[in-house]
């Protein structure tokens, strides 16, 4: 992948991820603590599927 896609795809990420960490950390604590609904569960494990990804690429680049 070019870098320059890597480097829009980060931004995006980070402008998304300001909104997105309050829940975020909700759902971390929920994790950690064993109280995550299985909706929880399927939202948190796809947000560290989608960091998991992006973490790969950087690797790439």
């Amino acid at each position: 992948m070019e870098k320059r896609t890597i480097e829009q795809l980060e931004a995006a990420l980070d402008a998304v991820s300001k909104d997105l960490a309050p829940r975020v950390e909700e759902l971390a604590q929920k994790s950690t603590s064993g109280v995550l609904t299985p909706e929880e569960h399927r939202e948190y494990a796809e947000i560290v599927r989608l960091n998991d990804m992006l973490s790969l690429l950087k690797l790439q680049d």
